[in-house]
């Protein structure tokens, strides 16, 4: 009898990733959360692809996924998500329950230019490539709370004509302040004209604080100077302090 059990139970799961194999996407739009807005939908909500996504305005460009039924029997989601944003291009894994709002990704890659950000999560006018190697992501009420991963900021340029080049970054997420009930990250340079030691902190209220020293790296030109004259005078060993915050 157990084994007619599981027998049925298998052909029941089979028959239901069957049904949803047939659902065409375009009913995906009615499902999206608030903010969240889809267009030209094709193929099914098992494997498809939309035109345009754009979430709480802003445009990630065209998306596509293949989901995996299995995580269905407990009443989960499991899929491996496309999109490509203007000048770039991201993928990864994602998954969550019915009914939560919380999502785990996994294996985070690709790029796109820091502008795409900017107003969001970047200061306005700079310009680079934004870089991400992100293993794993917890995310809940629409904000990361844990992390584990890096980004890699390329060609990183001050706003304005003459505006400094200053090198290549890199932010170990998950590395600073620990018991902080907030996401941290250690920043550092990579080389270049601008020498950077900090550390990043990311609250559950969305709001933010950085802060650590700078100081100028080989072949720093005066554009650099004059930008670290602002943070006051250096110490002996040339490394100015600054910090920064603010709210998302």
């Amino acid at each position: 009898m157990a084994r007619k059990g599981l027998l049925v139970a298998a052909g029941g799961a089979a028959f239901l990733a069957f049904l949803i194999a047939l659902v065409p996407a375009s009913l995906l739009a009615r499902w999206v959360p608030q903010g969240v807005a889809v267009a030209g939908l094709e193929g099914t909500i098992w494997s498809g692809r939309a035109s345009t996504v754009n979430v709480q305005g802003l445009d990630l460009g065209a998306a596509s996924w293949t989901c995996s039924p299995w995580p269905l029997l407990v009443l989960e989601w499991a899929c491996h998500v496309a999109v490509k944003p203007a000048g770039g291009q991201l993928a990864g894994s994602l998954q969550g329950g019915f009914g939560t709002d919380q999502i785990e990704a996994h294996d985070l890659t690709g790029n796109l230019p820091i502008a795409y950000l900017e107003g969001i999560a970047t200061p306005r006018g700079w310009t680079g490539e934004l870089e991400l190697e992100v293993a794993a992501v917890r995310i809940a009420a629409g904000m990361p709370q844990d992390a584990e991963g890096r980004l890699l900021v390329r060609d990183l340029k001050a706003p304005g004509p003459g505006g400094a080049m200053l090198g290549d970054f890199e932010l170990t997420i998950g590395e600073g302040a620990v018991g902080t009930g907030a996401l941290t990250g250690r920043l550092t340079d990579l080389g270049g004209p601008l020498r950077v030691r900090g550390t990043i902190e990311l609250k559950r209220d969305r709001s933010y604080f950085a802060s650590g020293e700078v100081a100028p790296g080989p072949g720093a030109g005066p554009a650099v100077f004059d930008s670290l004259s602002t943070l006051g005078p250096p110490d002996s060993t040339g490394r100015r302090p600054f910090s920064v915050e603010g709210t998302l």
